[in-house]
């Protein structure tokens, strides 16, 4: 099969490869589109913590769509032919933090191979048939989906309460469609490339500011009449904007750090001006117990504007220099 290959840091184009096969409790997925991820360039650069570099050629890409090519021996659920999006990872069910609601953490978790790639292997309990009415385009954002529904539940955000979103990528415009969904009243997104802000202001932001040229914790202070946001998302990923958020929200207000960091990164927090306003600092790792509320939030949303670009596969070198570039939100790629 072709498949999108690192080989080295840098380095990614498409080769052939081995076509893997499922084993007897395993879905082999055609691919039909899988999205590059904020991680994935981190990956191919060597910077995302929890894939250190490596002289090992590999295939990555998890916010994948396809057809069901075959089924293991043990799986009567599913059968060939048949739509579906794709979570990544399984968890096992049976280790300690399985059984005690943070599945997240399994210690025995399977990975489904890399999608970008012609054909992909995950575990049944990975595999959400698609409505009819989805398209598969749409399908392949069900992985971003559980992210911002699982951020959603994290912050609690409340029937007309406040927002404060940092980046407007793919994640903070999730963000604000579920913030809007959920009742917020005040919704302020923070974005420094003009496409973005705009889609931002169409998508139902009630102010868009571009950090750095507007004071952001002014325009803060003017839609909430001076008190801060009740809830303030970072999915930026920048560092900067991670501790601005602090000063975003109001008394008793929650910030949630969204986005992944540099792994020996640190933000100073103000352990004073924290005790004087009750703040909460939140963060999240993956999207437990979500992909089943967001396939139904799928055809909720207005999703087809965050996908701005689709790309083959042969040209998967030319779309990680173009989600460089940061005009693009959702890039996906077409094996």
């Amino acid at each position: 099969m072709k498949a999108g290959v690192i080989r080295g840091i840098g380095n990614i184009n498409m080769e052939e490869w081995p076509e893997p096969e499922p084993g007897p409790d395993e879905i082999k997925v055609r691919v039909a589109y899988c999205g590059i991820c904020g991680t994935d360039p981190e990956i191919l650069e060597g910077r995302f913590g929890f894939a250190p570099p490596s002289d090992e050629p590999r295939i990555i890409g998890h916010e994948a769509s396809g057809t069901i090519a075959a089924v293991g021996e043990n799986i009567k659920n599913f059968k060939v032919g048949q739509r579906v999006a794709c979570n990544f990872r399984s968890a096992c069910g049976a280790c300690y933090y399985c059984r005690n609601k943070m599945e997240q953490f399994c210690r025995n978790v399977f990975h489904a191979s890399g999608s970008y790639a012609e054909y992909a292997i995950y575990d049944e309990k990975a595999v959400y048939p698609l409505p009819d009415d989805i398209s598969l385009e749409i399908g392949a954002l069900l992985e971003p989906v559980s992210v911002a529904v699982r951020a959603t539940d994290v912050v609690n955000i409340r029937t007309g309460g406040s927002v404060a979103i940092s980046g407007a990528g793919t994640i903070g415009l999730l963000c604000l469609e579920l913030a809007l969904k959920s009742g917020a009243t005040r919704v302020l997104v923070s974005e420094p490339i003009a496409g973005k802000r705009q889609l931002a202001t169409k998508l139902g932001a009630d102010v868009v500011v571009d950090p750095l040229n507007e004071n952001l914790e002014e325009a803060g202070k003017k839609l909430t009449e001076g008190r801060g946001f009740d809830t303030v998302i970072e999915a930026s990923g920048n560092l900067n904007a991670a501790k601005q958020a602090i000063y975003l929200a109001d008394y008793c207000g929650t910030v949630l750090w969204g986005a992944v960091y540099p792994r020996d990164a640190e933000v100073g927090v103000p352990p004073f001006y924290m005790y004087g306003r009750e703040l909460t600092i939140r963060s999240f790792f993956t999207s437990p117990y979500s992909f089943q509320r967001a396939l139904d939030l799928l055809p909720k949303l207005d999703l087809e504007p965050i996908i701005t670009d689709i790309i083959p596969l042969k040209d998967i070198g030319k779309a990680f220099d173009l989600h460089k570039t940061g005009k693009s939100i959702k890039i996906l790629i077409k094996p």
